[in-house]
């Protein structure tokens, strides 16, 4: 006899159960959201089909798991701030090198460079989501640290594609860091509290 089970209950289904993972998915996912949670986890006979969504055309058992919006949002935003944790310290150190040695030099690092701030333009466009769905008392502050990311960047581009150093260095220090130094405040002083308390009262 076929069965789902989510987050350790199985589910009951109304009228006959579907047949095809992948029906069951979808189902999963439109009731889930709508009890503001979100599929994490979804195995067929216990091999894993995510997040790639490679479904088998049919099942014995499938098991899926679940996480809140809250909960979902917290994990990214942390780990994100994990994987920053050093970002500042190189960044310094970037800024630095640019005046002092040659621009090839600085342009063959360019990668590096993306490579750094990339983790955290990521963070803050994958939380702009959360914060138009649920308006936290934050979302005005993140907005305007968004807008602002986003126009630093695109001067870092811009003094590269005009072979400019002193443009790089003065958009990353006087444009970019602050900002990045904002942002890393406005999330461990009001974003994660906010979320951890959310997460604590479900």
């Amino acid at each position: 006899m076929r069965q789902v089970v989510v987050d350790g209950e199985e589910v009951v289904f109304e009228g006959e159960m579907p047949e095809a993972p992948s029906q069951i998915y979808e189902l999963l996912m439109n009731a889930l959201s709508e009890q503001g949670r979100v599929v994490v986890g979804f195995s067929v006979d216990g091999s894993d089909s995510f997040p790639d969504d490679q479904f088998p055309g049919h099942y014995e058992k499938i098991e899926a798991s679940s996480l809140t919006h809250d909960e979902l949002t917290l994990r990214l935003v942390i780990e994100s701030m994990n994987q920053l944790s050093e970002t500042e310290k190189h960044l310094d150190a970037y800024i630095k090198n640019i005046l002092s040695i040659s621009w090839s030099e600085v342009f063959n690092r360019m990668d590096e460079l993306v490579n750094k701030v990339q983790p955290f333009a990521e963070l803050i466009d994958n939380i702009g989501p959360y914060a138009t769905a649920y308006d936290p008392p934050w979302a005005e502050k993140l907005n305007i640290v968004s807008v602002e990311q986003s126009e630093s960047l695109n001067g870092m581009l811009d003094a590269f594609e005009q072979g400019n150093p002193a443009k790089l260095s003065d958009d990353l220090s006087v444009r970019f860091l602050p900002v990045f130094k904002r942002s890393k405040k406005l999330f461990s002083e009001e974003i994660i509290p906010y979320l951890k308390e959310r997460v604590d009262k479900a």
